[in-house]
């Protein structure tokens, strides 16, 4: 069950109403018991590892209250991590192992492993390995409630796919009183509905053209190679910021705030900046708790660059268990590095041609490369691996004629497709200068109702529904 089933429809109102209806008391334990549920439905072979990491980081955090020290930190933070380690990667490398000692002439084949990956392992490990840090910091106390603390780690609206919550900022709001308020109710059921619009009828869309694409490149053209790898950039905004979307919209009806995940990403002028936009929760969680402790950019500019190179290499990995993740993120690292030396040189070119960094120019040509850059390492992302990366970038890069192939199956799709992405940019457009869903749910009641009724027919009419295709499968569900 997640938000597009019709399970989900009957228990999201459900919870929330017996939520508010609920006394003060009561309500923590019945979010709790709602948030178990819900993950139960994902698997109820997963229950257990989700109970371990409540349990272990619990009890870690009161140890740490009364005598700080490092032990009950590694201990907690190092067993979640071979837990995730054991269940992601050890397949992995196991095969790289066996890759080197065959390459040194000592021939060991792989064990084949099929371990099942419990869901939204990867996001609710970082959130309770993050709480430890943060009371072994001194930055909050431990939490002494056994349900809170269980609650903040699976709060079900962003249990699966984040975003990843912090303690100083989901946990403090489980101890305020929640009434209902129309305007966040308003406000919450917009925002889900432009989510699942978003998905439905964009991501979803491009996702029908990437995944033939990206299934066989050698049957298409140059253009339609460059045509569905910037598919892809845009598909893969479109399907997790929607999934954040509806995770934060379902928080705000019961009134609860999560953290911005995504700000206009591709609206950015360098890829530092598309970093600080894009999965900010993942982004901000590294930089608080590994790049920082590495040194940051306290100890030189070249500690500094080493430092950037780790943080993308293991966010690459995180994003999975392959050496094209990792080259993923090396390569969103290296922009970095490669920036910030070519930097002076570029500031003296932009003087020797009188452009402002301000001007328009200047602006729409930063954001027109860092789109280029974010999307050429968006094909280490898609392809799978680095042999099909690279055919899909030879094919972009030296002109060839396709099989004839289209990428749509008609106008109409292709149509539907554009239109969908003009109403994304007009969406961010408007965000850069106010909340839109706010914006809708304090305004006219008519333009409300309009924007409301509008999406919810072109995300019933232009849906992409039908045998073969799963409207639960968000692209972060892998992760």
């Amino acid at each position: 069950m997640n938000f597009l089933t019709p399970a989900y429809f009957l228990f999201f109102p459900a919870a929330a109403a017996l939520y508010f209806l609920l006394p003060a008391r009561l309500k923590n334990p019945w979010l709790l018991l709602c948030s178990w549920f819900f993950y139960l439905c994902a698997g109820p072979e997963y229950f257990v590892f989700l109970l371990f990491a409540i349990g272990v980081t619990y009890f870690a955090g009161l140890r740490l209250d009364k005598k700080p020290s490092r032990l009950p930190l590694v201990l907690a933070a190092g067993s979640l991590f071979l837990l995730l380690f054991i269940f992601k990667y050890l397949g992995f490398a196991l095969s790289i192992v066996s890759r080197v000692l065959g390459a040194l002439g000592l021939a060991i084949e792989s064990p084949a492993l099929s371990l099942i990956l419990p869901a939204g392992i990867s996001f609710y490990l970082f959130q309770s390995v993050g709480y430890v840090i943060d009371v072994y910091r001194g930055k909050r106390p431990a939490e002494r409630s056994f349900v809170k603390y269980a609650l903040f780690v699976s709060f079900f609206p962003s249990l699966l796919s984040g975003p990843i919550g912090r303690s100083d900022q989901l946990l403090p709001q489980f101890d305020a009183p929640r009434r209902f308020s129309w305007t966040g109710a308003k406000s919450g059921f917009i925002r889900f509905l432009w989510g699942a619009f978003q998905k439905l009828v964009v991501a979803d869309r491009l996702g029908v053209v990437t995944a033939a694409v990206f299934a066989a490149p050698q049957d298409y053209s140059t253009a339609q190679l460059w045509a569905a790898t910037i598919g892809f950039s845009l598909q893969i905004y479109c399907d997790f910021a929607a999934y954040s979307d509806m995770a934060s919209g379902c928080a705000e009806i019961m009134g609860f705030s999560l953290i911005q995940n995504f700000r206009t990403p591709y609206f950015s002028r360098s890829i530092q900046e598309f970093w600080r936009r894009w999965h900010i929760s993942l982004s901000s969680w590294f930089r608080d708790y590994l790049y920082i402790p590495l040194g940051g950019s306290r100890r030189g500019t070249a500690r500094k660059y080493v430092n950037v190179l780790i943080v993308f290499g293991v966010s690459g990995l995180w994003h999975g268990a392959a050496l094209s993740f990792i080259v993923w993120g090396l390569l969103n690292g290296a922009y970095q590095v490669i920036g910030g030396v070519t930097a002076p040189a570029r500031k003296r070119a932009r003087a020797a041609l009188h452009l402002r960094d301000d001007g328009k120019l200047c602006i729409l040509w930063q954001i027109a490369f860092t789109f280029l850059l974010a999307t050429l390492a968006w094909v280490f992302f898609k392809a799978g691996s680095l042999s099909a990366a690279l055919d899909v970038l030879s094919g972009m890069a030296l002109p060839r004629a396709g099989t004839g192939l289209a990428l749509f199956s008609g106008r109409r799709e292709l149509a539907a497709a554009l239109g969908g992405l003009l109403l994304v940019l007009a969406r961010d457009l408007w965000s850069l200068k106010a909340d839109p869903y706010r914006s809708l749910a304090q305004g006219n009641r008519a333009l409300r109702w309009a924007v409301c009724l509008g999406l919810l027919m072109l995300t019933l009419i232009c849906g992409i529904y039908g045998t073969g295709y799963d409207a639960q499968d968000f692209i972060y569900f892998n992760f």
